[in-house]
């Protein structure tokens, strides 16, 4: 396990990993599957603006992006 937690939007596997960050806060980060980029390994990772107060406002905020990301790229779901 990486650390990242799956959801479903859109249709699209979404992973978000949320982390401290430093000096305070928290960060969020997301990957979309099937992302241009992408290799077999080595899925491309997109970061949330932040820093947030808590994990909650962080895990909102990347699936927030996620979802924007999904909607900007077009992609039909599977």
């Amino acid at each position: 396990m990486d650390g990242f937690v799956r959801y479903q939007m859109e249709g699209v596997a979404v992973d978000i990993q949320i982390v401290p960050a430093a000096p305070s806060g928290f960060a969020a980060r997301y990957r979309v599957s099937g992302d241009v980029g992408d290799e077999a390994d080595w899925p491309v990772v997109h970061l949330a603006q932040g820093p947030f107060a808590t994990i909650q406002q962080a895990e909102e905020a990347a699936k927030s992006a996620a979802l924007q990301h999904i909607l900007a790229r077009g992609e039909s779901p599977h």
